[in-house]
């Protein structure tokens, strides 16, 4: 075998300079350093590969993604509807009792009570012009139920359901002249059927009407008329409902004559509440040389705005948003009177475009009758206030704030709970809470102080986001669907499910209706419609999530040609029943015990001494906490601080 051996060829002497002591820094700091050293053509031959490899590999992984999606579609148990029942008309609004025995529905012909045992139409209150889009009921005890209509009209009826009778009560905001009528835009009723509030608008103004109803009076004259009234009556004259306040919108802040802070605590009542800037010693000197400062300062970023009507940039508040607070916590305010524990205290608002929560005490002794009512106590924040809930307890308080902020408020001790930023860039539009400490339901009553909370956000931008939050900012975040450029995705009901553990349910705009578990950020179940049906409304569908039955309520519209569709009179719409409780593939996600009731949500305390023992006793036996402890004086120690 021949060898060719160039000769002359010698191993050269290592030189000075590439001694060992260069060898440390002998690197490239540069990834493309390397390729630098290459002729032009070979660095345009690698660009061009080192391309033609990165689109190649995007494909591949969208391809791969879109089949793992099907296959995992494939494996995904899909769940029935159980049972269904046709509707009288295109249902708008659906609630249930608390014990899960009925159903009202508002319609387009008024409202019908059905009974959830037999799928009947037990009792029907029927007008021909009224066309029912909001409902919502207070449960009495002895088969009594007070039920608040809202119509497209704006007009709010008061409703109660006795005996399988129904009965018209009151109509909210009646007057003689329908021009001067009010119109009603929510209605929001508590829980025990004590007070009410409705959201009132008239010539570009509105305010909050809050009513406080004689429920045990009620039920008194309604066992004593029972017996003379027959069946075809539709009305019952009852004792009168009571006004207990009128609230409005804060006044913009003026200048003022007052001179010192003495005065100005005198001026705000009894001294409790400040923040609220009704209260100051602000002259409108200083409000004027203010303004002029600031049009100086940022003239030429005014000079677009200046051109718009005064009415836009002086437009106040366009609706509120209330919630009813039972007594919690350890702390009394001044001026409150005892209430019992399952009637609320107090009602707390915000208005559009607000930043502070206000809370008013229901059952306070005004010193003096006819001034308006002022607020108790003030929550600020630190952005303003877009949607809101409260726990089943009422004691949490959580705020969806812009720039994706949410706020949890504790009642029980006044202060933040817990500051969570939600990724993305959408606003938050609604917002879900769910106490998973409720679980079992006798540890509530020995505490606990420091619950974990399970939020379920919904963004303008249709995303929707999973938040478990803790008491001191031990949170996590997760997104279930994140902004896509499908608008088909974007979610419309997003509600965690109070009887199974961690599966919320979601139903999007496409029509899929499907049952999430939030650790795996993945369906579980998926529910279907029978093939000749879809759902009422794709932007917002009327669904009711029953916890004491475990039932899903969603109502459906049978497929029809458009020009059916436009017309009101062939309108097919069922109740489509899903029964969780009989499915046993759900059996490894129930919960044993939930926690249904708001009684058994709340802690009895009984003075500072007890709550106190009890915070003190739990703080010593959190684990995770004592974890937490240790680790961070172990980082403490690995520091030097000087």
């Amino acid at each position: 075998m021949a060898v060719n051996v160039r000769r002359g060829l010698e191993i050269p002497e290592p030189s000075d300079y590439s001694s060992c002591e260069d060898d440390d820094v002998s690197y490239y700091t540069d990834l493309q350093q390397p390729d630098n050293n290459l002729p032009e053509s070979a660095r345009v031959i690698n660009k061009l590969l080192n391309n033609l490899v990165d689109s190649a590999w995007e494909v591949i992984s969208k391809q791969e993604k879109i089949k793992r999606g099907e296959e995992a579609a494939r494996q995904i148990p899909v769940l029935n509807a159980t049972k269904e029942m046709k509707l009288p008309g295109r249902t708008n609004s659906i609630v249930s009792s608390d014990d899960g025995l009925y159903l009202f529905l508002g319609h387009t012909h008024g409202v019908s009570v059905i009974s959830t045992s037999t799928l009947t139409c037990v009792r029907t209150w029927q007008d021909e012009r009224v066309e029912i889009t909001s409902i919502s009921c207070a449960s009495l005890g002895n088969a009594t139920h007070l039920l608040f209509t809202v119509d497209d009209m704006g007009i709010a009826r008061l409703f109660v359901h006795h005996m399988e009778n129904i009965y018209l009560i009151k109509v909210i905001n009646e007057t003689e002249d329908i021009n001067q009528r009010n119109i009603c835009a929510k209605f929001e009723v508590s829980r025990s059927g004590d007070f009410g509030a409705a959201v009132m608008t008239s010539s570009g103004s509105v305010w909050l009407d809050v009513y406080r109803f004689p429920v045990d009076v009620w039920l008194k004259e309604l066992e004593t008329k029972q017996a003379t009234q027959t069946q075809q009556n539709t009305e019952a004259k009852l004792s009168p409902v009571i006004l207990l306040m009128k609230i409005k919108p804060p006044e913009i802040p003026t200048g003022t004559s007052l001179k010192s802070p003495s005065e100005v605590l005198q001026k705000t009542e009894e001294g409790t509440i400040i923040g609220s800037g009704q209260n100051h010693f602000i002259s409108s000197r200083q409000w004027e040389n203010q303004d002029a400062a600031f049009k100086k300062m940022f003239m030429k970023y005014l000079s677009s705005s200046s051109a718009m009507p005064p009415q836009q940039k002086a437009e106040g508040p366009s609706n509120c948003t209330c919630h009813f607070l039972l007594r919690e916590g350890f702390h009394s305010l001044p001026g409150e009177a005892k209430a019992a524990r399952d009637i609320p205290i107090a009602v707390c608002l915000w208005w559009n475009g607000s930043y502070n929560l206000l809370q008013y005490l229901l059952m306070k002794t005004l010193k003096e009758k006819d001034s308006e009512p002022r607020p108790d106590v003030l929550w600020p924040n630190s952005q303003k206030i877009l949607c809101s809930a409260i726990s089943a307890c009422t004691r949490f308080v959580v705020l969806g704030l812009d720039g994706q902020l949410v706020t949890i408020w504790d009642r029980r001790f006044g202060c933040p709970y817990a500051n969570i930023v939600i990724p993305g860039d959408g606003a938050i539009c609604r917002m879900r809470l769910l106490l998973q400490s409720q679980l079992p339901v006798t540890q509530l009553f020995q505490g606990p102080f420091l619950p974990t909370l399970q939020l379920v956000l919904t963004c303008r931008s249709g995303a929707c986001y999973s938040v478990t939050a803790g008491r001191g900012g031990d949170t996590c975040t997760v997104a279930l669907i994140e902004r896509s450029a499908d608008p088909g995705s974007s979610v419309t009901v997003a509600e965690p499910v109070p009887f199974l553990k961690f599966l919320i349910l979601l139903m999007q705009r496409n029509g899929q209706v499907s049952i999430w578990k939030t650790e795996d950020c993945a369906p579980v179940f998926i529910l279907n419609l029978p093939p000749t049906h879809v759902l009422g409304s794709l932007r917002e569908p009327v669904c009711l999530l029953e916890p004491v039955q475990q039932k899903l309520y969603i109502t459906g519209d049978r497929k029809a040609p458009l020009v059916e569709v436009t017309d009101r009179n062939k309108d097919e719409s069922a109740l489509f029943i899903f029964s969780f409780s009989e499915c046993t593939l759900m059996d490894l996600y129930r919960v044993s015990s939930p926690a249904v009731s708001e009684k058994e949500t709340r802690a009895t305390l009984s003075d500072l001494e007890e709550v106190y023992n009890l915070y003190f006793k739990e703080r010593a036996e959190h684990k995770k906490r004592n974890r937490n402890l240790a680790f961070q004086w172990e980082q403490l120690s690995k520091r030097d601080i000087k």
